[in-house]
């Protein structure tokens, strides 16, 4: 029994051993991992939906200036020493005190506003229109970090592109330096072209590291952007691009969507309103105010401590008026600064819309411009190869020169990285017209 108590522990020991010391599974991120990931853990997203629960709360607290202020209060107070009152009377002076040691009290008072100059109700609406500008404020942050996101992984995928370019090219150059190994064993051709065709192969092992650096930074930012652990292994899933760009609708299409849907014209039309309405809101300050009031209290006084003796009791209820005379110009102020800022809400509305048409017509632009290079760069890697083929042949028959191998091998390594290049430009020019015309795919 007592062997059992004693291996059972340690068994038990071991196993959280192992399974600690496990490697973490690798996490898949593809471009709807990353986009699901960003809506629910990116800090910014998350601190832009605060922001929509502090003008829910601006809500209930414009509301509350139409609903009646009710205060209760009590009091209790002891005299120590009660002050005698001293008066004359038949050529003497006589003393009086008044009071009792012991005094206590209550009083429930309310306050109902009844009309402050349509400021409550105007107040009211600007903070539910306030609500709905945070909200799409809120869903603007969620494109533009999802658009993030996106081009996070596409700099890792292209990170990764690149090793693997440099990988292929060290490759080629090892086969390369096979053959000119064997060509000088034979003493086909001499020392130089052996220590060349070595150099040419170790440069491209610090370039290799580089690159692979690179990668690791790449895939660090995207896990810190997402809120993924930075020490959890992740592998990249590169998206299935269709460049063709067939089913791409017209340039007008984008424009007229985005001026349509797109959140900061949203957000700049509520801003036109709300700054109307502060107007009205500062104008009330020339308008009297009338409010409804009322109290109730209680009192009692004793020499003993008790709540029962000398008590009384008082109501009272009625209207209070007040008419603003001079302020010494706050309210016209504050009218002029609010009317300034209505105007320039209304000239920031047209350069916005004028924004949004640049923006969405330089995305397209890129667009286009990049799916031509794609196309170019993928017409050049075949030729590129056959020329490094053609190079090889003709070196291995003992009629090319080793300059031919290493130029067509240079020339190769260079296409591929454009190519990568290329494909990232088109990623990126096709998230920023997504983005900038608020249409999550081509062709929607």
């Amino acid at each position: 029994m007592r062997r059992l108590l004693v291996v059972v522990p340690l068994a038990l020991i071991v196993v959280a051993l192992l399974v600690g010391n496990a490697p973490a599974q690798e996490l898949k991120l593809t471009v709807e991992e990353v986009r699901q990931r960003v809506l629910q853990s990116n800090r910014g997203v998350q601190s832009a939906k605060e922001e929509v629960n502090k003008a829910k709360s601006e809500i209930v607290t414009a509301r509350a200036g139409a609903f009646p202020e009710i205060d209760l209060s009590s009091y209790y107070r002891r005299d120590f020493s009660i002050a005698p009152v001293f008066f004359e009377a038949d050529g003497e002076i006589q003393q009086l005190k008044f009071g009792f040691k012991n005094n206590f009290g209550a009083s429930i008072s309310l306050r109902q506003p009844l009309w402050e100059g349509g400021k409550v109700f105007t107040a009211y609406k600007i903070a539910k229109q306030y609500h709905q500008y945070a909200q799409v404020g809120a869903d603007r942050v969620g494109a533009v970090a999802v658009h993030d996101g996106e081009l996070l992984l596409y700099r890792a995928i292209l990170d990764e592109a690149r090793v693997a370019v440099l990988k292929q090219a060290l490759k080629t150059a090892e086969k390369n330096l096979e053959v000119v190994e064997a060509h000088h064993s034979q003493g086909m051709v001499s020392r130089f072209e052996l220590m060349r065709a070595r150099v040419e192969r170790s440069n491209l092992l610090p370039r290799i590291l580089g690159a692979e650096s690179d990668v690791r930074l790449s895939k660090k930012r995207l896990q810190s952007f997402l809120d993924i652990d930075l020490d959890q292994p992740v592998a990249l899933v590169e998206p299935d691009d269709d460049t063709s760009l067939e089913s791409l609708g017209a340039l007008e299409f984008f424009t007229d969507t985005a001026l349509a849907s797109r959140r900061e014209l949203k957000q700049i039309d509520l801003m036109v309103d709300m700054t109307r309405r502060a107007v009205r809101v500062a104008r009330a300050g020339y308008f009297p105010s009338l409010a409804a009031v009322s109290n109730y209290s209680w009192q009692s006084q004793s020499d003993e401590f008790t709540l029962s003796k000398n008590e009384a009791t008082s109501f009272t209820a009625g209207v209070t008026l007040s008419l603003p005379i001079f302020d010494g110009g706050v309210t016209r102020g504050a009218v002029g600064k609010m009317k300034a800022e209505h105007r320039q809400s209304l000239i920031n509305q047209q350069e916005l819309t004028d924004q949004i048409r640049l923006e969405v017509e330089q995305a397209y632009d890129q667009l286009v411009q990049a799916q031509k290079m794609v196309q170019i760069h993928r017409e050049t890697i075949a030729q590129a190869e056959e020329g490094l083929r053609i190079a090889d042949l003709r070196y291995q028959a003992g009629e090319g020169t080793l300059l031919e191998v290493l130029s067509a091998q240079t020339v190769l390594t260079d296409v591929r990285t454009s190519l990568a290049e290329a494909t990232f430009a088109f990623r990126r020019s096709l998230a920023a017209l997504k983005l900038a015309s608020n249409i999550d795919t081509i062709g929607d």
